[in-house]
């Protein structure tokens, strides 16, 4: 059974306009509320901080969060780095999953990540993984990927490893719905505190400062 997602649906029906909800005293984000910070930190694997969405394609909301989400991205300080990790809690999703992948690996990634929201939103009510792979195919084919090569890709062991790492990490953050973003391998956003996608990114931003801080002190 897919879980139930956290997605944004009542963030994005709320004006963006509406004071941010429970700031602290010093007019910060309060942990605990907007935020939360994992028991056992994710250790980075780099020296940027990374700012990572777990998200599916199959999650209307996820694609609504595409825009505001990139437009962040392009506000990024040197040293920020945007990292889109797809969920998986079952095998319809481990197809996703390694399908985001494959297109990682292509020349239109962007354009191809965003037209799959739609594609296989529409293939959520299909149960036959046989039928759906066929349609992703095809799908990926009007993008110049053979089905030979396609398959061959989808089988890989750069794939397969790829899939793995990234339902580690899921787990490894405890992440339970769709979309939801954690800074740094530490800070988990808590959408619901959030009066927009918008403010979302705002939360993130403060979270990369505060890790920025965090580390300059260690």
């Amino acid at each position: 059974m897919i879980k139930i997602l956290v997605t944004l649906f009542l963030v994005l029906a709320m004006s963006a306009c509406s004071e941010p909800s429970h700031l602290g005293s010093d007019g910060n984000y309060v942990a605990g509320v907007h935020y939360r910070e994992l028991a056992t930190p994710i250790p980075a694997s780099g020296d940027d901080i990374s700012v990572t969405e777990f998200f599916w394609y199959g999650c209307p909301h996820c694609e609504l969060f595409e825009k505001p989400l990139h437009k962040w991205q392009q506000t990024m300080a040197d040293g920020v780095v945007l990292v889109q990790s797809p969920a998986v809690w079952n095998e319809a999703m481990k197809l996703h999953a390694k399908v985001f992948f494959i297109v990682q690996q292509m020349p239109d990634k962007q354009k191809i990540h965003a037209a799959l929201f739609n594609e296989i939103v529409g293939l959520r009510e299909i149960t036959d993984l046989d039928e759906q792979q066929a349609k992703l195919s095809d799908f990926l084919a009007g993008y110049g990927l053979s089905e030979q090569a396609f398959n061959d890709k989808l089988n890989s062991a750069d794939i397969i490893s790829k899939l793995k790492q990234a339902m580690l990490l899921m787990s490894s953050a405890g992440i339970q719905g769709t979309p939801t973003i954690l800074v740094n391998g530490r800070y988990i956003i808590l959408n619901e505190s959030a009066n927009s996608a918008e403010q979302v990114m705002d939360i993130a931003s403060y979270l990369v400062e505060l890790e920025r801080q965090n580390l300059l002190a260690m």
